[in-house]
């Protein structure tokens, strides 16, 4: 569940799935990148099944900019994926990056909230209306910004929502066009890397995982799906409770850390 609940709200769903059960004292699975793979690839398909309508509704210009910026990412997994795995993701990493990016992610919002694309409509010397421009579509150069970014979110604790929604921000993308950009954004990427390492796993894996698998495979996919249809539901959202729970994981880690006297 927290899976597909954080590959839509930005809080870094590599994180939840290293932290939370760290936290709790629950067992890791055998494979955790396979099962990992697995999760990614059941929020994939309720984050698809969620936005159906506007998948079915892009226009060739649009698939353009997604193809494009899912290209930097794509790289960068294939060539980094395995040094990151390895030497990055433990918890006081995580804790920096979380809190780091949070708090960027935040700030960032918080400027750009008054390129919104609100103005001040008079309608009396001593009244005013605030009305909302149509939001303007992503452009190239802030699509471009967004794929950059989405491969920085290849270190866990970053959040690949997180970092494309910070960078569309800084480049001036509205809260609501950001947001419906970076979901998209998310499904070519995510999707192949999550199939790729499932294609790559051999069978005796599978079926130890088995059960497990399917459960948080499933589970995931409602989630996602449940998540991504509430956020188009509220387009807009400000970032701030996603900072703060960021700022508050992070704030955990640390004081657990302290107390096991490993920081």
């Amino acid at each position: 569940m927290a899976q597909g609940v954080a590959e839509v709200v930005p809080v870094s769903s590599s994180a939840q799935l290293v932290l939370l059960p760290w936290l709790l004292g629950w067992e890791q699975p055998a494979d955790r990148t396979t099962f990992a793979a697995g999760l990614h690839a059941g929020s994939c398909l309720g984050i698809a099944w969620a936005l159906r309508s506007e998948l079915r509704a892009l226009h060739p210009g649009e698939i353009a900019l997604l193809a494009g910026a899912s290209i930097p990412a794509a790289a960068a997994g294939l060539l980094a994926a395995d040094v990151v795995e390895e030497r990055l993701g433990r918890p006081p990493q995580l804790a920096a990056l979380l809190a780091g990016a949070g708090a960027l992610m935040w700030w960032v919002d918080a400027r750009a909230a008054t390129r919104d694309g609100r103005r001040v409509v008079t309608v009396r010397p001593s009244r005013a209306v605030t009305a909302t421009a149509a939001p303007r579509p992503v452009t190239p150069v802030q699509s471009a910004l967004a794929g950059l970014a989405q491969a920085a979110a290849l270190v866990p604790g970053v959040s690949r929502s997180g970092a494309t929604l910070t960078a569309l921000r800084a480049a001036g993308v509205d809260r609501a066009a950001a947001e419906r950009f970076s979901l998209l954004l998310s499904l070519p990427v995510t999707a192949g890397a999550a199939g790729l390492t499932l294609a790559r796993t051999d069978r005796s894996t599978l079926r130890a995982l088995g059960p497990g698998l399917a459960a948080g495979t499933v589970t995931a996919a409602l989630a996602g799906a449940v998540a991504a249809t509430r956020r188009t539901a509220r387009p807009g959202t400000p970032l701030t409770g996603a900072a703060l729970y960021r700022l508050g994981l992070a704030a955990g880690v640390v004081a657990r850390l302290v107390r096991k006297g490993e920081l």
